[in-house]
């Protein structure tokens, strides 16, 4: 299924971040991709992107997350960081946020294509 697969591209993009890859983190995105309630086209294109794009979506994610902490600007050790509430959930914000550029891709791209074609 296709959240198990967003959870295991998810522990590869916080594989930097140990404090992110942990069973809490993990449970609270898995909660938080079922909220989403994707359609059966949402799901299509995302196993297309975990499929074709896995590692793009990783890296837009890694960015994203890094320039968030950079620009939190406190003094405070980055591993002290990944321990607050706030920055896991900002960390499956930008995950997801990352996912769904990737499907808006996919959709305007391909679907839309094809139908601008006929």
């Amino acid at each position: 299924m296709y959240i198990d697969e967003l959870l295991l591209t998810f522990e590869k993009a916080v594989s930097n971040f140990p404090e992110l890859n942990n069973g809490e983190v993990l449970d609270l995105l898995r909660a938080s991709i079922v909220a989403k309630k994707y359609d059966l086209q949402d799901e299509g294109l995302i196993e297309a992107v975990l499929r074709e794009d896995k590692k793009d979506l990783i890296e837009s994610f890694e960015e994203s997350f890094e320039k968030r902490l950079e620009d939190l600007d406190e003094d405070v050790a980055i591993s002290e960081l990944l321990k607050r509430d706030d920055i896991k959930k900002e960390a499956i914000k930008i995950f997801i946020t990352s996912l769904e550029h990737l499907i808006d891709y996919y959709y305007n791209n391909i679907i839309g294509k094809h139908f601008s074609s006929t």
